[in-house]
């Protein structure tokens, strides 16, 4: 290939040495900073000198080695224009150029070029001319002549061709890495919301009354939603109103009816969002109005009240996590106080609902519905006995309500057989924990809890499974939940079977003391016997009760 001398020349006379620094008058715009860091990636992956090249009109953006000679021959710039993909080009002088693409659209080519001798080095005219135009001694180009690679044409193909595909797969890595951080915040916030109802629920007895309930919701609703205004107003309630609120602004109780009255007619179905309240006809009405959700609190059939979030900190909009939240929130509360109505002459108020979200472990095999919410009671009662505290009677009861969270993942037909279940099936059926604990184990918050997820069905003697444990290589939640879950599943009735007497349920405990389970957690059973028996025994009359009461 012949190469061109003084056009080559003319080309990069654009060009002006200044401080030893190329003066290019960069337009830096996120693409040509990207183009950038791709080329010197490349540069640090192969060792090779890089020139950036703007494509459409062969201006250089920058290079890799500020003492690089830019030889590049007018038919080597006029190849960049229309590059695409990795391209060499081997001349007979023995230099062999190299263009691959850094950036391209409508708007923008962005080309990486540069050159390796294929043969010996040589000192070429054309290099000498670009030398004396950028004012080298000959010394200055014997140095930089030394300094150059040899490569066969084979072997930089090759070197350029892995150094392309690292920084595809780091880019396509950092897409995965973007989507799973993108999920765990998801699950986060999710999680932070399971939570807060976790906790609502924990105190929805007729002993707590609406004013207690309102402010441990509105203060866990402060920590997840940073709002100027968060309120919770009980409206009516015994010819009284119960006005809540953490508001900086002064928005009070006149307000808020009259912001309640605007919405006359609204189909309450849903919560009220609105993110640009200066954008309407509110605005006249409500000058300090930003943003806001309004969510009534209501068992469905009746209005209790309502909760108002507005103008977010942070110039941040509303969407439907806050939304969801409120709504649930709302939920609670609308259900709490239609339960005082219903029941104010007993003594406590079952858990109501026992969160929607955890419903969903025991939807897939309706028998067993229930289960889960038995199995954290009777361990949270099993480690207290036990002596434990806290926290970790609080994770207990969670991992309790999770630890089938799996059989998500199990086969609908199986969990429902009502026969004795095959080989296969039963291989099916183990595998519940470890889905489970994959599930779970993105959450960082719910690390705590998961040992007794993954282990639950392990045993003393090495024999359970996934992870065949022994002894105390069990975790001590998991040995717990696993007596908790052995109780409630001998002593519930089946389709296939009715439930086993208590008498045969506690030779059976017995007999595998120490074998099966841990020595220490069948003691505390028989310790506080009547009191699971009571709990289990009150769980099923209540939930019977609803039924009936459904019923009728």
């Amino acid at each position: 290939m012949a190469l061109g001398t003084t056009d080559s020349l003319k080309k990069l006379s654009n060009f002006s040495k200044c401080g030893g620094e190329w003066d290019l008058d960069l337009h830096q715009d996120a693409k040509i900073d990207l183009a950038i860091r791709r080329m010197r990636h490349i540069a640090e992956l192969t060792g090779l000198t890089l020139f950036c090249f703007d494509s459409n009109n062969g201006i250089v953006l920058d290079k890799t080695n500020a003492q690089s000679l830019p030889f590049f021959p007018v038919d080597i710039l006029n190849e960049i224009q229309h590059v695409d993909g990795l391209t060499l080009i081997e001349n007979t002088n023995g230099v062999t150029h190299f263009l691959l693409p850094l950036v391209e659209d409508e708007a923008h080519k962005i080309t990486a070029a540069g050159f390796v001798f294929s043969k010996e080095k040589r000192k070429l005219t054309e290099m000498v001319l670009t030398a004396v135009q950028r004012e080298w001694a000959a010394e200055e180009l014997d140095a930089w002549l030394e300094n150059q690679r040899v490569l066969d044409t084979k072997s930089l193909h090759a070197l350029l061709s892995l150094a392309l595909l690292h920084i595809e797969e780091e880019q396509q890595l950092t897409v995965l890495n973007e989507e799973v951080d993108n999920l765990s915040e998801c699950l986060d916030e999710t999680f932070e919301e399971i939570s807060l109802l976790h906790e609502v629920a924990q105190h929805l007895k007729i002993s707590e009354s609406p004013e207690q309930l309102g402010k441990l919701c509105l203060d866990r609703i402060g920590t997840l939603i940073e709002a100027e205004t968060n309120i919770i107003w009980f409206e009516g309630q015994g010819n009284t109103s119960q006005f809540m609120s953490d508001s900086t602004s002064g928005f009070d109780e006149v307000t808020l009816a009259r912001l309640v009255a605007q919405f006359d007619g609204f189909n309450w179905n849903q919560p009220l969002v609105i993110n640009q309240v200066e954008s309407s006809l509110l605005s006249l009405e409500f000058p300090d109005l930003h943003n806001l959700v309004l969510v009534p609190i209501s068992d469905g059939f009746n209005s209790y009240g309502w909760i108002l979030s507005c103008n977010l900190l942070k110039s941040e909009e509303y969407g439907t996590i806050q939304a969801s939240l409120l709504n649930s929130v709302a939920s609670f509360l609308g259900t709490h106080l239609r339960n005082i109505d219903l029941y104010a002459q007993q003594e406590e108020l079952m858990l109501s609902f026992v969160k929607s979200f955890i419903s969903t472990l025991d939807a897939k095999d309706p028998y067993t519905r229930g289960h889960s919410e038995r199995v954290a009671l009777i361990a949270q009662k099993l480690a207290k006995q036990l002596g434990y505290s806290g926290e970790f009677l609080q994770n207990i009861y969670l991992s309790g309500l999770l630890h089938d969270i799996g059989k998500i993942g199990v086969d609908d037909g199986i969990l429902r057989k009502e026969g004795k279940l095959t080989d296969e099936e039963f291989a099916q059926i183990q595998k519940h924990p470890m889905i489970g604990y994959k599930i779970l184990s993105g959450i960082k918050k719910l690390k705590n809890i998961l040992p007794g997820i993954r282990n639950h069905h392990e045993q003393i003697d090495g024999l359970g499974y996934p992870d065949r444990l022994k002894g105390t290589d069990i975790p001590l939640m998991a040995r717990i939940i696993a007596v908790a879950d052995a109780y409630d599943a001998m002593g519930s009735d089946r389709p296939y079977r009715n439930g086993m007497p208590l008498e045969r349920l506690e030779i059976i405990f017995r007999e595998g003391k120490g074998f099966q389970w841990d020595s220490d957690v069948i003691d505390a059973y028989f310790e506080i016997r009547d009191e699971i028996i009571q709990l289990s025994q009150k769980y099923n009359d209540d939930a019977a009760a609803l039924v009936e009461n459904s019923r009728n």
